[in-house]
């Protein structure tokens, strides 16, 4: 039980760090944006004329208004929309490499291109070195994955709801301080050096590397090997395994799964799995998108967007901290629905 305690608090401030540095950029995105888009003529980045050019096409399909604030939106929604999909390849990949040659070899490699993302972002003076930091930190951004591998291989069915819990909190965590610091970083730089154009967001990149860089030594020297050599996967991959690990298809029918106990277990993990994935993409579309929201609309700057995350995290590290970590084993489904039926009833208050 103490092995698995701490490992869990291993894990839980890896995740800590990890959120703090992936999140300082969310009350920074509408203001980057608009720094790529400064130039015009032939000043403008290549890459930035192809893709408003690509925005503007999807505007006219659409019906959205012309409007250079909508189309920030549509700018922006296309940046998160390509990270999220290189990290939809890297973590199943990633994932499935980790059954084979353990976990913490690969959630150091995660982690140290989530790094080289973050440098690259201290250099992104236009918006082809910007979106190349992120290509690289969306194929990198499996080490969440990986660190929810590792929880069920420390962890007992008892154990794994508590343990759960608490990564849920760190995310929270995270949530809270994470674009928080983000801002202030921001205010910092353009205080310091008023005449620089790019430190408001150069100063937060650094602090995000230097943050992704105690998060390699932390887990060198704190995380164990969780996985065996006797328990890790030695099969052959082949291009089946890879097409079931990756594939939308199969992926929902849990294809690359084999060793389960009964034509139910796999029917219940099919409709966690789309019940997980209907909820996340909401959650994740909010997260994003609520930060050109309140930028558009109601003029904030970043410490005010800042000061909403923080409120936002606050309230979820105390749901996940203080709520879930007690709900009794089996009773997960009655609380996620009780949940949503107050949340919905505050939303028509």
């Amino acid at each position: 039980m103490g092995t698995t305690t701490n490992i869990i608090r291993v894990l839980f401030i890896s995740i800590l760090i990890d959120f703090l540095e992936f999140t300082i950029i969310l009350p920074l995105l509408p203001k980057i944006l608009t720094y790529y888009g400064r130039d015009t003529g032939i000043n403008q980045d290549s890459l930035y004329v192809q893709t408003m050019s690509f925005v503007q096409f999807i505007q006219n399909l659409t019906g959205a208004p012309n409007d250079a604030k909508w189309n920030s939106v549509l700018f922006g929604g296309i940046i998160g929309s390509l990270f999220s999909f290189l990290q939809f390849f890297s973590s199943t990949l990633c994932g499935a490499a980790s059954d084979r040659y353990g976990r913490k070899p690969m959630l150091l490699l995660s982690m140290i291109g989530i790094s080289v993302s973050y440098a690259i972002w201290c250099v992104s003076f236009n918006l082809t070195i910007f979106m190349l930091a992120r290509v690289i930190g969306g194929l990198s951004k499996a080490n969440v994955a990986i660190i929810l591998a590792i929880v069920s291989d420390s962890t007992t069915e008892n154990e794994r709801n508590r343990a759960m819990a608490w990564i849920g909190a760190a995310f929270s965590l995270g949530f809270i301080f994470g674009p928080l610091l983000g801002a202030f970083c921001s205010q910092w730089g353009i205080a310091y050096w008023p005449n620089s154009t790019m430190m408001f967001f150069i100063v937060p990149a650094v602090i995000s590397l230097v943050l992704s860089l105690i998060n390699i030594v932390f887990i060198i020297q704190c995380c164990p090997e969780t996985l065996p050599i006797a328990k890790r996967n030695s099969k052959q991959t082949t291009i089946t395994d890879i097409s079931n690990k990756i594939l939308p298809w199969h992926l929902f029918k849990f294809t690359a799964i084999h060793n389960v106990k009964s034509v139910d277990d796999i029917i219940i993990l099919r409709r966690l799995g789309l019940a997980s994935f209907l909820y996340m993409i909401i959650f994740a579309g909010l997260e994003f998108t609520i930060t050109f929201l309140v930028y558009n609309r109601f003029n904030w700057n970043s410490m005010k967007q800042g000061k909403m995350f923080f409120i936002m995290g606050l309230c979820m590290a105390l749901v996940q901290g203080g709520y879930v970590r007690r709900i009794p084993p089996g009773k997960e489904i009655i609380a996620a629905i009780s949940s949503n039926i107050i949340s919905h009833m505050n939303q028509d208050l």
